[in-house]
């Protein structure tokens, strides 16, 4: 599976291997189109980048607010932004627990 990633914020200092804080990531053992069920999650990439759950504070998949349970598709755009990050969005919208 095949996955855009953008870094905001001070994550992108323990990142370093995605300049300017964003780039491609290949989650391995994910096949391109496999059932919903067998798809990785936002917490699968937090965990493949090395990172901890409590290390990161708003998750947006395709622009959209979502908890680290969410199921992610080959071409999906992730976005991740640690807890130092302020954004209107954490207390205006509800993450999906999809």
């Amino acid at each position: 599976m095949h996955i855009h990633l953008k870094i905001g914020s001070s994550l992108r200092e323990r990142l370093p291997q995605f300049p300017r804080g964003e780039g491609d990531l290949e989650i391995p053992g994910r096949p391109a189109a496999s059932a919903e069920t067998e798809s990785a999650t936002v917490a699968d990439v937090i965990a493949l980048l090395g990172l901890q759950e409590k290390d990161v504070n708003l998750m947006y998949r395709n622009h959209e607010l979502v908890a680290p349970s969410a199921r992610l598709r080959d071409g999906d755009r992730l976005a991740l932004f640690p807890p130092n990050f302020i954004h209107f969005s954490q207390f205006y919208l509800k993450r999906e627990q999809r």
